[in-house]
Formats: C-alpha cells, sequence, structure tokens
C-alpha cells in the first residue's frame, strides 16, 4: 500500500512538471472603459447603498477625456448628495474631487464628469449624507 501511494504521488508530481508554459488554457482579463457619452442611471436601494444600472454599488471604467453622466433623478437619491470622492469614504464632502464635475452633490439632477487628463485613479462615487453607500471608479 505505500509503494502504490508512492507511485501516485511521483506520477502526480511528475505530470505537474511537463506541463507546458506556453499553456493556452490561461486567460488574461481586459478592462475595457465605458463608452463617451454614457450616462448612468443612479438610484438607492432600501439599504442605502446606490445603485449604478440596476447593480449595486457596481464598480466603473471610465476613460480620460471622455464624458459620462450619473442621471441622480430617481426620487430614491433625494436625500442621497451624489459627488466623486479620492477615497471611498463618503459622509462628508472632504475628499470630494471636482475636476471636471458639473452639479456635484445633486440629488436630484444629473452629475457630468468630463474625466480630465490628470486625473487620479482609483476614484469613487459617494454620498455626501452616509459612509459607504458608493462604488469604485477605475480610470484609464
Amino acid at each position: 500500500m505505500k509503494y502504490l501511494i508512492s507511485i501516485i504521488i511521483l506520477s502526480l508530481v511528475l505530470f505537474s512538471c511537463s506541463k507546458k508554459d506556453d499553456d493556452s488554457s490561461t486567460t488574461t482579463t481586459t478592462t475595457t472603459a465605458s463608452d463617451n457619452g454614457t450616462t448612468f442611471s443612479v438610484t438607492v436601494s432600501p439599504s442605502r447603498y446606490y445603485i449604478i444600472d440596476g447593480i449595486l454599488t457596481k464598480s466603473l471604467t471610465l476613460k480620460k477625456g471622455y464624458t459620462y453622466f450619473f442621471d441622480s433623478t430617481d426620487s430614491t437619491t433625494n436625500h442621497h448628495p451624489l459627488f466623486i470622492g479620492i477615497n471611498s469614504i463618503g459622509g462628508s464632502y472632504t475628499y470630494e474631487y471636482t475636476s471636471g464635475v458639473t452639479n456635484s452633490r445633486t440629488t436630484t439632477e444629473t452629475l457630468t464628469f468630463i474625466v480630465p487628463s490628470d486625473s487620479p485613479s482609483p476614484l469613487y462615487y459617494n454620498c455626501g449624507n452616509h459612509e459607504a453607500m458608493g462604488g469604485k471608479i477605475t480610470i484609464l
């Protein structure tokens, strides 16, 4: 029995060492930015999290030089002023990012974000009244 276990272990070691380095089963994930002019539908869940296009705290990928619209006209956003920040805390405007942003802190309008060429990454969409409601924005 001991001999059989040794053979199995040796077989597994030899098999794992014989794999080719150029194994074509490896996949590469690429990140694609949202299109220029994309409008994101913003609502708020009953548990007080932002919902972007129907996805709770959706992570976004935006591209420098592109314009994006965050439609916050839904009544669920009335007490949740939307802004872009340099961290994910929210609950105040201490870390607000305003370059390229129009209608920041909106509760009933559309926030427009023209991503500057010197924009940091990541950024975050946040609520000015409550902490940890938003999500991550990766800038390409």
